[in-house]
C-alpha cells in the first residue's frame, strides 16, 4: 500500500531531478491536488489509481516546466485563493506589498482604480480588506478581464469591484481617484528573451513587456495621471529596480511628490507619487 506521504516523497524526487525549485514544497501541494484534502490528513491514507494518475498528470506538466499555478488554476495572494490561467500573470508575492500601500494611503470611503488588473489581485485584496472602498480595475485583455471576474463572484465582489476593458485610463475619461494602483508591463524587450523559462514560455507577453527600455506603458500612465488622481491622493508604480530613479524623475516632473520604496529584499520595487495639487 502506497500513501501520500510515500506518494510525495516519489513526487519530490521527481521535481529535483527537473530542477524545480521548491520541490518539497510543491509535491505536498500536487499529492493535496490529487487527493482532494490537505496535506496533513492524507498523509497516512492509500493512494487510488485516480489519485496516483491524477498526481502523474501534474508531475508531467510541471518536469516541462509549466508553473504549478497554471496547473492547478490556483495562486494564492495576501488573503484570497486566486483562479490564475496562461492569459494573466501570476501573482506575485511583492505585489502584496503594493496592496498594503494602497489600503495605507486609502480614506475611509475611497476610491481605488487598478491599472492592469490581470487577475484583479490588487483589486479584489482591497476590496476584500476594506468593505468601505469603491474599487475600479481596468485592463486592456478581455481574456484577462473574464480571469478577474471569476474572482470577483468567488469572493462575492462582483456588485463592489467595478471591472472595465480599458488601455490604461481610456475607460475612465472624466474620473479621479483616491489611489491609483500600477503594476504595468515593464519588462525590456531585450530582457524578455532571458526570462526564466517558467515565465518567458508560459506567461502572458502582453502583461510582461514594455518598449522603450521597460517605460513605455509607465510614461504613458504617468502623463495623465494627474487627470485622474485626487488632490491629495497617492500613485503606486511596482517595476525593475533600475527604473526607479527614473520614474520617480518623471513624476517630479509631471508635478508629483515621489518616494522609492523598497521590497522586502531591500531592492527599489516600488514608486509612489503624491498628487500636493
Amino acid at each position: 500500500m502506497k500513501t501520500f506521504s510515500r506518494l510525495s516523497s516519489e513526487i519530490c524526487a521527481e521535481l529535483r531531478a527537473a530542477d524545480v525549485a521548491s520541490p518539497e514544497a510543491e509535491a505536498k501541494f500536487i499529492a493535496e491536488a490529487a487527493g482532494g484534502k490537505r496535506f496533513f490528513q492524507l498523509m497516512t491514507e492509500s493512494v487510488s489509481p485516480e489519485a496516483q494518475a491524477k498526481a502523474d498528470a501534474i508531475v508531467a506538466r510541471r518536469r516541462k516546466k509549466e508553473p504549478l499555478q497554471y496547473i492547478l488554476e490556483s495562486a494564492p495572494f495576501r488573503e484570497l485563493d486566486l483562479y490564475v490561467t496562461p492569459d494573466v500573470l501570476i501573482p506575485r508575492p511583492e505585489t502584496e506589498m503594493l496592496v498594503s500601500f494602497c489600503l495605507d494611503a486609502l480614506p475611509e470611503n475611497g476610491t481605488l482604480l487598478d491599472l492592469g488588473t490581470g487577475s484583479g489581485a490588487i483589486a479584489l485584496s482591497v476590496g476584500f480588506e476594506r468593505r468601505d472602498a469603491k474599487v475600479t480595475a481596468v485592463d486592456i485583455s478581455g481574456n484577462a478581464l473574464a480571469v478577474a471576474r471569476k474572482n470577483a463572484a468567488k469572493y462575492a465582489l462582483t456588485d463592489r469591484v467595478e471591472f472595465l476593458l480599458s488601455d490604461l485610463f481610456s475607460a475612465v475619461k472624466g474620473r479621479r481617484f483616491d489611489v491609483i494602483a500600477a503594476n504595468l508591463p515593464y519588462v525590456t524587450l531585450e530582457e524578455y528573451p532571458t526570462l526564466d523559462a517558467e515565465v518567458r514560455d508560459f506567461e502572458p507577453q502582453l502583461a510582461l513587456t514594455s518598449p522603450d527600455a521597460g517605460l513605455q506603458h509607465i510614461k504613458r500612465a504617468v502623463s495623465h495621471l494627474k487627470q485622474h488622481l485626487n488632490p491629495g491622493g497617492e500613485a503606486f508604480f511596482e517595476l525593475s529596480p533600475p527604473q526607479a530613479e527614473t520614474v520617480a524623475g518623471l513624476l517630479s516632473r509631471a508635478g508629483f511628490s515621489s518616494k522609492i520604496h523598497p521590497d522586502l529584499t531591500g531592492r527599489a520595487r516600488f514608486v509612489a507619487a503624491k498628487n500636493d495639487g
